[in-house]
């Protein structure tokens, strides 16, 4: 086999602000400010790119913190203030921050806010540039006098949200919900609708759109005063209940019943899952379906999703379309933790193996959170150990359970010291942009994010060439719309073909190259933005180790 050496020379005129890095170990930091960033969530920015929130200590001396809030781009390029905008850094604590998408790449935040004393519930909304459209620090969703925590919130289809939380005005806590409009107005009762205020408490709500904008919401309830079942109720976009009085019954069966996870159905309906200890041993998954009128239409308190030995945990769930939801969590079965998944049709039946597939095979993995990919199937992401502290892992497996990626998790982040507590998002282009908490610096947890193509690695279409068989390798070539590519040292002294490839993978142009000869890309067919290159032999097959191909 002749051997065959190959260097492109990239002259680029421009220096970008940052762009996705192929090393899993250096990633693309989203805010490096002193003191801590923690309790990040993302939304999709709807071009490819990534919107994230996060709770924020760099202005206080009392490790109080604030909120704030940044944006990066499709190609990584960080497109607000340099570590973040600042959503609320009112002298008092705002905290447990979340966030959800809205319209024309904006964005809507809500949090717990105690500058009147007690906690209460604030919000703000963050155009796709970084202004923020409401009231400086944010407008009130709920100012009552007692204490209100944990809001979570969803689009009410109209630039506004629908907001829920948990409220202690009736000194055990209930469910209340608010409504706030495009321009920060609240469209319901003061302070908020009542969604549950049954006996004893109601906790940890979670909030869906039920496609009519209004919302569907779960959550779990301690009425009998024994232990926590699992309820919901329907509320449309005037903040009428339409379900009855204090929530329909999702699962009462013996034991605790907590943790809850809502999903639309696609019907004006709902998916809920938990986590379940009616067997009075450990915890299982289980799992059911509302229709619009709130009738439940699988099993009586659930179908099982998994009942394996030992606990399992940390639930999470997506809509997939006809194939049904998928659920993954965290599981003890093998006396360490792993993530599994599970595919539950629309029938209410599980479609993969009993007690549902193994995604991770490290030494134990937590924290699994699950998005649809687009293609209906999902993307998993968690939080993965080694001997050494926690990465961040990443499956996609399609509708039929198929996996899609390297077994075990394409590797998102292996940077030094922890990374933990992953959110993320679609690309729109069957891959995902990740955020996490990142302990590099060995002192304080900062941001960084990262993306995967629909391949599961940093770069599309490339491979290696070694012994005759293709290997699946990242490749560090991007490039902008003023470089020039150029082959150098061709020793076969034949043409080389160049194919130019944007963000997603998807061609743009393709020449052909001999030795010494250049390509420039600044021409109309290329704008601002990040582009990869991949090259092979036009005439001969005989390509030694060192060599790449297309494969596209």
């Amino acid at each position: 086999m002749k051997k065959i050496f190959l260097n492109l020379l990239l002259l680029s005129s421009i220096n970008l602000m940052a762009q996705w890095s192929t090393n899993s170990a250096i990633n693309t930091p989203m805010s490096s400010a002193p003191k801590s960033q923690d309790n990040c969530h993302s939304v999709s920015d709807s071009k490819g790119g990534v919107i994230t929130s996060w709770d924020d200590t760099r202005n206080s001396t009392t490790n109080s913190s604030d909120i704030y809030a940044q944006r990066i781009d499709k190609s990584g390029i960080i497109k607000w203030a340099l570590n973040g905008i600042v959503i609320s850094s009112n002298i008092a604590t705002q905290k447990s921050s979340a966030i959800i998408a809205s319209n024309n790449g904006s964005a809507i935040i809500t949090w717990e806010d105690n500058r009147n004393g007690n906690y209460d519930i604030y919000a703000q909304k963050i155009d796709s540039s970084g202004n923020v459209l409401w009231t400086s620090d944010g407008i009130p969703v709920c100012s009552k006098s007692t204490n209100q925590k944990n809001p979570k919130l969803v689009s009410d289809n109209a630039g506004g949200a629908i907001v829920v939380w948990e409220d202690s005005l009736n000194f055990y806590w209930d469910i209340y919900a608010q409504r706030i409009s495009s321009t920060g107005a609240q469209l319901w009762n003061s302070n908020g609708i009542s969604i549950c205020s049954a006996p004893n408490a109601q906790g940890n709500p979670k909030i869906d759109i039920d496609g009519l904008g209004g919302a569907i919401i779960t959550w779990q309830d301690k009425r009998n005063n024994v232990d926590y079942d699992i309820y919901a109720q329907r509320i449309n976009n005037s903040g009428t209940v339409l379900w009855t009085a204090n929530g329909v019954v999702v699962c009462n069966s013996v034991n605790t019943q907590n943790n809850p996870r809502i999903e639309p159905d696609g019907s004006n309906g709902a998916l809920v899952a938990w986590v379940d200890k009616r067997n009075a041993i450990d915890n299982d998954i289980y799992a059911q379906h509302i229709n619009s009128s709130g009738a439940i239409q699988w099993t009586s308190n659930g179908v099982a999703v998994c009942t394996a030995s030992n606990n399992q945990s940390a639930l999470d769930i997506k809509y997939i379309g006809t194939a049904g939801l998928i659920l993954s969590w965290k599981d003890e079965r093998s006396g360490t933790n792993a993530i599994y998944s599970q595919i539950v049709s629309m029938s209410g039946t599980p479609q993969l193996t009993s007690n549902g597939i193994l995604i991770s095979n490290s030494l134990k993995s937590i924290n699994p959170n699950t998005i649809a990919d687009g293609n209906g199937g999902a993307i998993i992401a968690w939080q993965d150990s080694t001997s050494v502290g926690w990465n961040i892992k990443s499956q996609k497996i399609n509708s039929t359970g198929a996996i899609a990626w390297t077994s075990g998790g394409a590797t998102v982040s292996d940077a030094f010291e922890d990374q933990i507590n992953v959110s993320h998002v679609t690309d729109n282009n069957g891959g995902a942009v990740f955020v996490w908490e990142d302990h590099r610096n060995g002192t304080n947890y900062d941001l960084y994010a990262n993306h995967l193509f629909d391949n599961g690695t940093f770069f599309v279409g490339l491979n290696e060439l070694s012994n005759n068989s293709l290997q699946a390798i990242c490749y560090p070539n991007p490039i902008n719309h003023n470089s020039i590519i150029k082959i150098s040292n061709n020793q076969t002294n034949e043409p080389w073909e160049i194919t130019i490839y944007d963000s997603y993978g998807k061609k743009i142009a393709t020449t052909i190259l001999k030795a010494s000869e250049s390509y420039a890309l600044n021409s109309d067919d290329y704008s601002s933005g990040i582009y990869f290159y991949s090259v092979r032999l036009t005439s001969s097959l005989n390509y030694s180790k060192g060599s790449f191909i297309s494969i596209k």
